[in-house]
Order: C-alpha cells, then structure tokens, then sequence
C-alpha cells in the first residue's frame, strides 16, 4: 500500500439541492480543490434513490467516486428526509455498505453509511434527533447498532472513523452558555461570599418555582413589517415575584404548543419506551429533564423579569462551571462510552480549552452572528489511529486572535464582520457575495487542517468539521462491484448529458446474397 496524507471533510447541508445551486455559481469541482478534499462526507442531503437513478450525474465531481444512504421511505420517516453521501478521491475506496446497521428500520431512514478504505473504515452518520423526546428510544437503539458495527469493524482490524452530525453535546463547552442545565435547589445560601448573586439565587429559588409552575401559555400573532405576513406562535407568561397584578412574558415566540407548555419547567420530563412524554420516572423511562433541572438562559430570564435581579457575569460563569450539556443524560452516556472505550474527540483533542467553537445554529434568529450555537458535528477517531495519524494542520481559523477566546470564534463564524445577518424586517438571507464566499478557503493558503471549516450561512446552518490525517496507508486495489457496493451508487444508472447528444449506433446491414 501506498502512504499519503489524507484530508477528510464532514458536513451538515440541509439539503444537497440548494447548497449546490449556491456552489455551482463558484463551481462545484472548485470547492474540492480549494478545500483539498480527499474525502467528504455530507448528511441530510434529502434525495432518495429514484431521483439519484433519473438525473444523479448532476451531483458527480471528476475524480471522485460518490456512495450514497437515502431515505426511500422504507424506514419510519417519509422518503426523502435524511439521506447522507461520502465523496472519496477516486482510489481510496475498496467497497461501500448503506446498510450497516443491520436492521431494516434503522437502515431505512438513510442515515448511515459505511467506506471501506484499507487501513481504516469510515463510517458517516446522521444521527436521530429525538423531536423533543418522542423519538429519543428510536435514537437510542440507532446508537447502539451503531456503536456494535463499528465494533464489528475493529474486528476485521480495521481502524474506525466516525464522522457526521451527531446530534448531541458531551462537553458544556460544545453548548452556549445559555443552554446548558443546573439545578439550583443544590445551592447554598452561604456558597460563595464573593458571590452574592448565587445566595440571591438560592434565597428565591423556591418563590422563582412557584412563579414558573403557575405560568401560563396563549397564543400570540407576530407579523412581518416587510410583507405584513402574520404568524401564530405561543407565548410563556408567569406573575412576577413582587406586587405586580400583570404577568409577564418569558423567552420568545414559540412555534408549536408543546414546546411552550414543557418551557420553564420544573417538574422533570421522561419519556416512555413507546415515545410518550411523562413527568414522573418508571422503570423503563428515559431522562429527558431532571427535577428543578433549567437552563441558565432561563434562570437569569427569571430572576431579572420576575425577581428584579440581574445576575453579573462573574455569577452566570460560576453557574456554568457547575452545568450539565443539554442533551438527554442517556445520549451523552452512549458518548461518553463511546470515548472511554478507545475513540478521541478529534477536535476536543486538539483545542481542549476553545470556547464557543460552534458547528450550528438557529439561522431564523440570526445566531450565527451572536455565536449562540451548539457543537453537535463530529470526527472520532480509534486513539491509535489518530495518535499515529492526526495532526492539526494548520489549527483553528482565529483571524489573528487568541485561538481559544470566544472573540476568535464569533470573528471566525462571521468572517470577521463581512457576513452580515438577515434583516428582521425579513427577505431571509442575505446573497452570497463572491468575497464572502471566497473567505471559506484556509486550505489552499495555509494548508489543510483539524477542526471547524466556516462555511457561508447561505449554504447550512451548519458549518464543516475536519480532519487531517499523515501518512495514511491506502489500498491499491480497485472499488468492488459487489452488490453492497452497487447499492450505493444508484446515481450510475442515470444518464449524462452528452448521452443525450451522442450519434446512435447504426444497425448492422444485412448480409447481402452474392452470386458465385
């Protein structure tokens, strides 16, 4: 086998269509070559099978092969959500799998896809998201196939590498501050003299309970003052704790009811087996909220609207320090487990200390340009592997910064100022400009990297994730046509363009009878 440093690029697209519309105005094959990509694994591309197999050749690139999962209605989502592809130069792949989980409902949702590479498998992902907590055992028996495949692999003896959209956070550091979790109940009055905001806390705790748990929730109309459109979202009200006959609003405008009746809780959330929501635990339940469990962004919104008090920074630091992340206590368990049993966070690895290193956020909110974000994409690597092949390239796009400040990352999102947010008074996005396209590229200036990759808002709400491996051993054999391969690849049975326009072949003439 042949060694050669390997550049492996993951990420979310929210649709493959419109990303790609954006990109074909710069070119598509320009992308590969300005991002020196070896390997590129996309999720939620949203094609299923039958448009690949009409007009799949659109989405080729010279030079590299292309493998698809998608999702064609066969699982329990309808066709077309999900789907996820892996670009691989061509040469570096031995065969592919779209159903590696082994089990038709967890397959069918075209979520994950298996390369085969020589010395090292890749396995892209899409995770579930758990919609809030309904579809969180779904999720759970994703992850647990996909963890026994992956185990399956390194008993071939081949190194694993997990690429994708997550959907989770393990670290309080992959979440904004605002979103990680506490339960005050545990302070003490006298915890801190330095602090007196955390004994202001704990003193009206109890009052701050009573006041969330007697809220209320109605319907309420925003409009749009550029176009006058009207919506109708839910709004949070709850009575203040001093002598003020009105209510107030807690936390913005929500889209579904649900979401705004399980705000500001406080009596702890479960979920059942079956998908049902629950808020007393059973034997069989999941942990969606622990009792007295909220995030600090609704604690500080409580205590300021409805007690009076604003909470310093140097007490909302202190709170985070004592914080859990956000996601579902089995979810970051299977994580945790995953790391402890010889994966590395790859980017964890290389920047322990970055703070607001973001890979989405909430584009209807313009978030992006707050960095209020989560880090939910991810490339974990076997720990022997990447000891012997990780490197951090060119680290972390800090536009001159101190890498690991938070300054560094909200410059890095925003491109140091020239993205520019969607105007509230609506027409969505801004349009790509050429500059703030081109202000992506780190590669081919400074080479290839480990770590996040800022896409432009305009193509994801989600930006890309890296790897750069040295001196990978890569196979020399050519791609399998085996019928796993062929599976993923139904994009070859569609048509080029020029087949349209070649001359047709001729029948053969008639053998003439000659005279003799």
């Amino acid at each position: 086998m042949e060694s050669s440093d390997v550049h492996l690029i993951s990420w979310n697209v929210a649709g493959l269509k419109p990303t790609l519309d954006q990109l074909r105005r710069f070119g598509f094959a320009n992308f590969f070559r300005r991002h020196r990509v070896d390997i590129l694994c996309l999720q939620e591309v949203k094609l299923n099978s039958k448009a690949l197999a009409t007009a799949g050749r659109q989405y080729e690139v010279d030079g590299y092969d292309s493998f698809w999962a998608c999702n064609d209605g066969s699982g329990n989502q309808r066709q077309g959500l999900n789907g996820v592809c892996t670009f691989v130069r061509r040469g570096l792949t031995l065969s592919a799998d779209n159903s590696p989980l082994g089990c038709p409902d967890l397959d069918g949702e075209g979520r994950c896809l298996l390369t085969d590479h020589g010395s090292f498998v890749l396995f892209n992902a899409y995770v579930p998201n758990a919609a809030g907590g309904p579809r969180l055992p779904f999720k759970l028996r994703w992850l647990r196939a996909l963890k026994h495949a992956m185990w399956r692999e390194r008993s071939k003896g081949k190194a694993v590498i997990l690429a994708g959209d997550l959907n989770m956070k393990h670290r309080v550091l992959d979440t904004h501050w605002s979103c990680v979790s506490v339960r005050p109940e545990h302070f003490k009055i006298e915890e801190s003299d330095a602090l007196p905001d955390i004994s202001k806390i704990a003193a009206l705790w109890p009052d701050l309970v009573s006041a969330f748990k007697g809220k209320t929730i109605s319907q309420i109309e925003t409009r749009n003052s550029r176009n006058g459109q009207t919506f109708q979202k839910w709004g949070v009200w709850a009575k203040p704790l001093t002598d003020a006959d009105a209510p107030v609003r807690l936390g913005p405008p929500i889209e579904h009811q649900g979401m705004a009746e399980f705000s500001f809780w406080m009596d702890g959330l479960h979920v059942e087996e079956d998908g049902q929501i629950v808020t007393r635990p059973t034997s069989t339940s999941y942990v969606l909220r622990e009792k007295g469990e909220i995030s600090i962004g609704e604690l500080l919104e409580g205590m300021k609207k409805l007690a009076g008090v604003d909470i310093s920074t140097a007490a909302r630091d202190w709170l985070v320090q004592r914080s859990t992340p956000s996601s579902a206590e089995a979810v970051r368990l299977w994580l945790e487990d995953v790391l402890a049993g010889g994966m590395v966070d790859s980017f964890a690895e290389f920047y322990p200390k970055a703070q607001g290193r973001f890979t989405c956020w909430d584009q209807y909110r313009n978030r992006r340009h707050e960095n209020e974000g989560s880090r939910i994409d991810y490339i974990l690597v076997d720990e022997t592997f990447f000891k012997r092949h990780a490197s951090p390239g060119a680290g972390l796009d800090s536009r001159g910064l101190d890498a690991d400040s938070p300054t560094a990352a909200l410059a890095a999102a925003t491109y140091d100022g020239l993205s520019q947010p969607s105007p509230f008074i609506g027409g969505g996005v801004p349009p790509l400009e050429e500059d703030e396209y081109i202000a992506q590229f780190r590669a081919d200036k400074e080479g290839p990297s480990t770590g996040i990759i800022y896409t432009p808002q305009q193509l994801s709400d989600h930006v890309a994730v890296s790897l750069l491996l040295r001196k990978v051993a890569l196979p020399s054999a050519t791609l399998s046509r085996n019928a796993a391969t062929q599976r993923c690849q139904p994009h070859l049975s569609s048509k080029r363009i020029t087949d349209f326009f070649s001359r047709k072949d001729t029948p053969p003439l008639k053998r003439q009878a000659v005279a003799v």
